[in-house]
């Protein structure tokens, strides 16, 4: 494995959610390894997350061939819901994602949360998943008591 390093800008997108209602900020990123494009991300930021009053993001990770001349069918994506407890994030994969990808058409499939838990990719989602949320600064105030440290822990 190489060294992961993200890019991002600092633009924001709101958007409502089609389940409950309430509002969400959205950001997007392009994760590398080894300067090589592997993933992209796009992170919904809930400050109230559904019935829960703890804030949350849904991270919706596309991973596969970024290379010119491939598309949607050469990559799949896999959601993950990250939220503060104390000093730690907790992550579980999450059938929420997804609807972003449908509108950019960027992957061909989205893996639902019992696909992702026994996919071969399963790790490298997780992996991508502690570096986003440690790295990205953008996403500090909904994951952090303070500092949270990134802890897979999956419910």
């Amino acid at each position: 494995m190489g060294e992961l390093r993200l890019e991002h800008d600092d633009q924001l997108s709101e958007g409502i959610c089609a389940h409950c209602g309430v509002p969400f900020e959205s950001v997007i990123g392009v994760l590398y390894e080894d300067e090589e494009p592997i993933a992209i991300y796009r992170a919904d930021i809930f400050e109230h997350f559904h019935r829960d009053p703890g804030s949350r993001v849904v991270l919706s990770i596309a991973v596969g061939d970024w290379s010119d001349g491939t598309d949607g069918a050469d990559r799949c994506a896999a959601a993950i819901e990250a939220w503060a407890v104390g000093d730690r994030v907790h992550m579980a994969f999450s059938d929420r994602g997804g609807d972003s990808w449908r509108e950019l058409d960027v992957v061909g499939w989205q893996l639902t949360s019992q696909e992702a838990k026994s996919s071969p990719l399963r790790d490298a989602f997780l992996r991508l998943a502690d570096h986003v949320a440690y790295n990205d600064r953008r996403l500090r105030r909904a994951l952090s008591s303070d500092a949270a440290r990134p802890a897979r822990q999956e419910l």
